[in-house]
């Protein structure tokens, strides 16, 4: 996935065999940001580092690359899954 460095998007995963309670994502192995949850499904509003007036709960992130990893709180040492890549970028206008 692919988001612009002004913008913000909320990116989704299907976690059809995950534990059940709170799923967190790292973006940087150190920091964890509870997910929303509706059924199987997690998403995260992730913007980038020039985005305003982003919403609480919001990740910004810098430009780059970034690795997504997800894990269940109630069980911190079991990672449930790599989800893919975030890069935040300068997009060309439209």
């Amino acid at each position: 996935m692919r988001i612009d460095r002004r913008g913000r998007e909320t990116v989704s995963w299907d976690l059809s065999h995950a534990p059940a309670g709170d799923i967190e994502a790292t973006f940087d192995g150190t920091d964890w940001h509870t997910m929303d949850r509706s059924g199987e499904t997690v998403s995260l509003l992730i913007a980038g580092p020039d985005a305003i007036d982003n919403p609480a709960g919001t990740v910004a992130l810098a430009s780059g690359r970034h690795y997504a990893l997800l894990r269940a709180a109630a069980a911190p040492e079991v990672l449930i899954r790599s989800a893919g890549v975030i890069d935040v970028v300068t997009l060309p206008p439209a």
